[in-house]
């Protein structure tokens, strides 16, 4: 064990006496940042508006237990959720386990992002959730509107030129939208950090998502005739339902809740499961769901497909236009598992030998890790956090040397 990591360790043991880290059933009911104030750290609400009208909130944590208030010399850190998921994804294992609490309790100044229509991100400057209008939008939408500005805005508040990213999933597959689409935000990149990333979905198992995407035209035909816009939204009955299935079969409740990322999730905790209930599923737009759809029959990584006549108008070609993956420059360290049902390893292959600054392709060891472990298996620290954190401290010694000689 090297020594950075006995300090992860030792900071865990001292905050399971400070903060009493251990993971209850409130955790479920409590927003984002009651949780994260819950185990002693501090937190920060803020709320912008994209270019198009969407109000995108991020919960920062601005101090430790530990190691109090953020290093004003360590630049800021990033963390986007994936699908269907929201800030409280990176939380839910606890302080002496989720990535943004032992980030903090390094002097770090930790900012959570909520992707538009989800839990935190449901408002606009004038339509509502109940309009058609409102759930017009993919992660194309996430990855040119919500990610710049949300990147803007930490560079801004902070006075720094470089932030740490954090993608999961959908966090990845919307920073490659950016930075392939807006270049000028490679440079506003330390690192890249993707987990589980979602680009190339050729080679995808999920058996519902393939379903999906062998009957998408039906399946598509049928979400717009009934009027439904978003997937899976939160609803106040979840939580109960579920906890009800949970009760009486823990391996059936993963598989409701999980139905589109599917496995075995050998390395979740069941004591976590009425957390799980009480933040996942967060929604999104069913556009984001048949935009992934289009990815596994296409077998490229490209905007939404409107069909031959709308693609004509819209994007004066038969076919929609692919991302350029080569205008991905910021630097990319790529974490993925070979038990991922949606992230698959041959797809993970392509995307890295097509980005031009790859640093790094990490395989998981652990053959069981599926998908959802990546941020909520109780063994992701070990596997997983201690390599990134090590990399965000060798990246920001190596800014700060950088700064400290221009």
């Amino acid at each position: 064990m090297t020594p950075f990591q006995l300090f992860i360790v030792v900071s865990s043991v001292v905050t399971s006496t400070i903060a009493e880290p251990r993971i209850d059933n409130e955790d479920g009911s409590l927003t984002t940042p009651q949780i994260i104030v819950k185990y002693g750290y501090k937190t920060e609400t803020y709320r912008r508006e994209t270019y198009d009208g969407f109000v995108v909130e991020m919960h920062r944590i601005t101090a430790s237990p530990i190691s109090g208030r953020f290093h004003p010399s360590k630049p800021p850190v990033l963390l986007i959720h994936g699908l269907l998921g929201s800030s409280a994804d990176w939380i839910m294992t606890g302080p002496q386990n989720g990535l943004p609490y032992l980030l903090s309790n390094l002097g770090y100044d930790v900012w959570l992002g909520n992707a538009r229509g989800s839990r935190y991100s449901r408002e606009h400057t004038y339509l509502t959730a109940d309009m058609k209008e409102y759930w017009d939008f993919s992660w194309h939408e996430i990855g040119i509107y919500d990610i710049p500005t949300m990147i803007d805005f930490v560079l801004k508040t902070t006075k720094f030129e470089k932030i740490h990213y954090v993608g999961y999933s959908q966090g990845t597959t919307a920073f490659f939208v950016m930075t392939s689409l807006m270049p000028k935000y490679n440079d506003k990149i330390i690192k890249l950090h993707a987990l589980a990333p979602a680009a190339y979905m050729t080679h995808l198992s999920n058996p519902v998502f393939r379903y999906l995407a062998a009957h998408l035209n039906t399946v598509t035909s049928l979400v717009s005739a009934l009027g439904v816009n978003q997937f899976m939204p939160a609803s106040p009955m979840f939580p109960h339902i579920a906890s009800a299935i949970c009760a009486a079969n823990e391996q059936q409740c993963f598989n409701i809740m999980f139905v589109l990322s599917s496995g075995e999730y050998r390395n979740l905790n069941p004591q976590i499961i009425p957390i799980l209930v009480g933040h996942i599923p967060a929604g999104s737009s069913a556009k984001q769901i048949f935009h992934y759809a289009q990815e596994v029959t296409s077998g490229h990584f490209r905007q939404y497909d409107y069909g031959v006549d709308n693609n004509t108008e819209i994007y004066h070609s038969l076919d929609p236009p692919d991302y350029n993956i080569s205008n991905v420059h910021a630097p990319v360290a790529i974490y993925y598992s070979l038990s991922d049902q949606l992230a698959s390893p041959l797809d993970v292959g392509r995307l890295a030998q097509e980005l031009p600054n790859l640093v790094s392709l990490n395989q998981v060891t652990n053959p069981s890790f599926s998908h959802m472990d990546f941020i909520l298996s109780t063994n992701a620290k070990d596997e997983l956090y201690l390599d990134i954190i090590a990399s965000i401290e060798a990246d920001t010694r190596h800014e700060q040397r950088f700064n400290s000689t221009h």
